[in-house]
């Protein structure tokens, strides 16, 4: 049997570092000491089949780098590090399951440094300014990026799990109106969640049988804690329902946990407040340095270039506005966005039958339906608005605002691309995802109605049929028409009339909302239709309450993402049209003045006065605009791709806000977004360049430059 490996080991199987455990579990940190010494002879099960292949399944490429870098290069380079923060890593890394520990996190980070800062050194060397700063500038960047690996994992792992929290404390409370049992309530939250929430909690029953904690309230508790920052709703709800067991009235008892449900409630809709009040001052801000002052900064380059002769300019401009910036923005962006609170989660439409994958979009060939690719038409798109380009070629040679006009449809050809494949990736499931949340919306009426029938003494089959009945013409007819037929006419049992993998309801309706609706329905109907009225009575009531506060959460951030859609939809691309019309006059006069330098140059050095044939030279050199200038068309698409990168990342911003996790409402705000700010940047580009043209030419007429 292959020997465990814990974390804290340099070497797998070897026994483990008692400094470790004694300075870096102490009894003050998250993790108590005690704890981790008796968790030496149960780590393993994190390491079960289904934790595998879970990580297996959601690793990114970073932390898979990450995790092999630090169990091969930081085994051997270990950094020491302050004790405090080194306890603070070893026990986020801990949480997290990893199997290295902060030295070797840190001596990782430490080699990349040291590698990438020598590789670019020696590109310096040998003449590579820009790949040398370039690499020198990575190895900053990546050590800086490992460094906070630990606690960003943990907020993306938090983050993702919160959605679930209201969820799992329904599940608690739904079983413990039943049946007052905690280990019970957790078995049963743990078999019908499906996100991190779920190994936590297979962990807790685990750990309670193994020993490691007296009981499973014990268990529940330290659990618990590591919610107390982040989700103190959370912690609160946890304590009523564990309370509720030691209640002596059955009144006390279900008083409790009503509460306990009211408690993460409203947590939720305090938290979502919060997030909504603090949303708009950051994004201002972010879009202030990552947009606005950049596109104003531009109006200068054409000045820089026309005094200062900077080598690769346009390279350094390109890596400035079309890498840098957009990545500050997105990661800006991103931090704030991970701690949005959520209630239940997007849908996944993955395995819905008869509907294509993202990606991808059916087309009707004859009788058959064809699966195509997103990317098909994209690529023609592409093709389409290079040909002018590549027609035209010769006349990007002579400077002036043609080069401008030409340029332009190398930015279309990215931009409506990217909208085209955005576009079409997601148009056929828009509209399904659409159906499913009408579906939502009525659930909740649909909940009341069975408790209603249920109470009445209807058997849960038959109740299914009056409420399918009672709902006709509703959205959420078809999710019973499907579940009654697939017990009448393919004698299905309850259960599969609503999970079976093939014909299951829930397979066309695959809202987390809708799943945990169905499986508390279940559960009950199993024990009693007296326990099944009141415990849909109360999801009804739960979804009602959910619903309610979402919607005034997302009236609060509307405010917000109204104001980025303005800013990125109207006036970025204003701006940057109008930079790229002004920096055409400017390039325009100068590129005149520049002739007219060089002859009063010529004349200045055949003159008789040897002041001034030393003096002009020297005062009219500056102006040496061929020595650093970039050409118009280089100019332009530079200021396009950095248009379309910020609609593509204030489009993620604004889908993530309204819904996060929603993979095709994001797609398709960024590319209603990018689509719209590109129209506006092109039109207002050309009129502006046409205009500023003209007036570049009278100007030069008039004054004979």
């Amino acid at each position: 049997m292959a020997k465990k490996q814990k974390i804290g080991s340099s070497v797998p199987g070897t026994k483990i570092d008692k400094d470790f455990i004694d300075n870096y579990y102490a009894k003050d940190s998250v993790v108590s000491s005690e704890l981790y010494k008796k968790d030496e002879n149960i780590r393993e099960e994190l390491r079960s089949l289904e934790y595998k292949i879970f990580k297996e399944k959601n690793p990114t490429t970073v932390s898979k780098i990450i995790n092999f870098g630090a169990k091969t290069i930081g085994r051997a380079i270990k950094f020491n590090i302050n004790k405090e923060q080194e306890k603070k890593i070893n026990t986020i890394l801990y949480l997290l399951g990893y199997d290295f520990d902060a030295r070797q996190l840190y001596g990782f980070g430490i080699f990349l440094l040291v590698a990438l800062m020598l590789v670019g050194i020696v590109t310096l060397i040998i003449g590579q300014v820009m790949v040398g700063v370039a690499l020198m500038f990575l190895g900053v960047i990546s050590f800086v990026g490992i460094q906070m690996f630990p606690q960003r994992q943990m907020t993306v792992r938090l983050s993702k799990a919160s959605s679930d929290l209201v969820t799992m404390i329904l599940y608690m409370v739904i079983f413990m109106r039943q049946t007052p049992n905690l280990e019970g309530a957790v078995q049963f939250a743990s078999d019908n969640l499906t996100s991190y929430l779920a190994l936590d909690l297979k962990k807790i029953i685990w750990d309670t049988a193994a020993r490691k904690y007296p009981n499973i309230k014990d268990a529940l508790d330290d659990y618990s804690k590591r919610w107390s920052k982040s989700s103190p709703a959370f912690t609160d709800a946890m304590f009523l329902i564990e309370s509720s067991t030691s209640q002596e009235t059955e009144e006390a008892r279900l008083g409790l946990l009503d509460e306990a449900s009211d408690r993460i409630l409203g947590g939720t809709f305090e938290a979502m407040t919060k997030y909504a009040s603090s949303l708009k001052e950051p994004l201002n801000t972010i879009y202030m340095i990552g947009m606005v002052l950049p596109v104003l900064g531009l109006v200068l380059a054409p000045m820089l270039m026309a005094f200062v002769a900077v080598p690769d300019f346009g390279l350094l401009l390109a890596l400035m506005y079309d890498v840098g910036l957009p990545l500050m923005v997105y990661f800006l962006i991103r931090n704030k966005l991970l701690t949005r609170p959520s209630g239940f989660g997007a849908p996944n439409l993955d395995n819905i039958p008869n509907i294509p994958k993202i990606g991808r979009f059916f087309i009707n060939i004859g009788k058959k339906k064809v699966s195509l690719s997103a990317l098909v038409p994209a690529a023609m798109v592409f093709i389409l608005f290079l040909v002018p380009v590549y027609l035209l070629y010769p006349m990007l040679l002579t400077f002036g605002p043609t080069q401008i006009y030409i340029s332009m449809f190398v930015t279309a050809a990215v931009g409506f691309a990217m909208v085209v494949y955005l576009k079409l990736s997601v148009i056929q499931l828009k509209e399904t995802e659409e159906e499913l949340n009408a579906v939502e919306s009525s659930f909740g009426a649909a909940m009341s109605q069975m408790s209603s029938f249920l109470a009445q003494g209807y058997p849960p089959e038959a109740t299914l049929v009056k409420v399918g009945e009672n709902m006709k013409g509703t959205p959420v007819s078809d999710f019973f028409e499907i579940t009654v037929n697939n017990i009448r006419k393919l004698g299905l049992s309850l259960k599969d009339a609503f999970f079976n993998a093939t014909s299951g309801s829930t397979r066309f309706f695959p809202s987390p909302m809708i799943l945990a609706s169905t499986k508390i329905f279940l559960s009950s109907a199993a024990k009693s239709v007296r326990n099944a009225s009141v415990a849909t009575l109360y999801v009804s009531k739960h979804l009602a309450n959910l619903r309610r506060i979402e919607e005034q959460v997302r009236s609060m951030l509307e405010e917000v993402t109204s104001g980025m859609r303005v800013e990125v939809g109207l006036i970025s691309p204003a701006m940057a049209g109008i930079v790229v019309g002004l920096t055409t006059l400017i390039g325009t006069v100068l590129t005149s003045l520049s002739g007219s330098i060089n002859s009063i140059q010529s004349a200045a050095s055949t003159s008789s006065s040897g002041g001034v044939s030393s003096v002009v030279p020297f005062a009219f050199s500056m102006f040496n605009l061929s020595g650093g200038a970039i050409p118009l068309y280089t100019f332009q698409v530079i200021i396009g791709m950095y248009l379309i990168s910020l609609s593509l990342i204030i489009g993620y911003a604004v889908s993530t806000i309204s819904q996060p996790g929603d993979r095709i409402l994001m797609r398709d705000t960024m590319a209603s977004m990018l689509m719209i700010s590109l129209i506006l940047y092109i039109l207002i580009a050309f009129i502006v360049t046409l205009i500023f043209a003209s007036v570049g030419g009278l100007v030069i007429s008039a004054t004979h430059i």
